[in-house]
């Protein structure tokens, strides 16, 4: 049998002593981190491999992030960060600038929003493959990455320069399969199952 809950609570007095005997020692704990005090990092995919765009980005810090969540939050269509941290700050936001430092073959990006009917709302699990001129992705919706945070309810595909994006084939929960033709300039399409 389980006590009642007034033989294991601490009494308020007691619990005041101690914070009292804590706050004049120094800290009240120690954080022994095993990702701690280590600098962020930012790699960006580019012709088959990874490039370190620490440092250019300003995600370079020594602070003990712990998560990040990828969103478009000045709507122009680059996806910016948003960086949580277990020390101050502990909300960073980064905006995406690299098309503002002399790329000039720029890709575009395209914001695909499913919704779902027969499935569950959020379309969650469903597959979805992109067919460009050139490849062929898959992309996944979920829910949640990361500790404690969600990205962006879209799905970004990025098309790369002197490609288009030819077709979209959507794999819904329920089994359903829907194609679309996008018409070649859009830059947010809607899907509905």
């Amino acid at each position: 049998m389980f006590r009642q809950s007034s033989a294991w609570q601490s009494p308020l007095l007691n619990f005041q002593l101690r914070v009292k005997q804590t706050s004049s020692s120094g800290p009240a704990y120690r954080s022994n981190s095993l990702s701690g005090n280590e600098r962020n990092r930012l790699l960006i995919s580019q012709n088959g491999s990874f490039k370190d765009h620490s440092l250019i980005s300003g995600i370079d810090a020594s602070e003990d992030s712990r998560s990040f969540a990828l969103f478009d939050y000045d709507n122009d269509g680059w996806l910016d960060i948003a960086l949580a941290s277990t020390s101050s700050p502990r909300l960073r936001i980064f905006r995406n600038r690299f098309s503002e430092i002399g790329n000039n073959e720029k890709g575009r990006l395209v914001r695909l929003n499913l919704t779902g009917t027969k499935s569950n709302r959020d379309a969650a699990g469903s597959i979805i493959i992109a067919h460009t001129s050139k490849t062929k992705r898959a992309f996944q919706k979920t829910l949640g990455q990361g500790l404690s945070s969600q990205n962006s309810p879209s799905i970004f595909i990025t098309v790369p320069p002197k490609d288009s994006l030819e077709k979209l084939t959507v794999h819904w929960p329920s089994g359903k399969i829907t194609n679309y033709k996008p018409t070649g300039s859009e830059t947010v399409i809607s899907i509905t199952e």
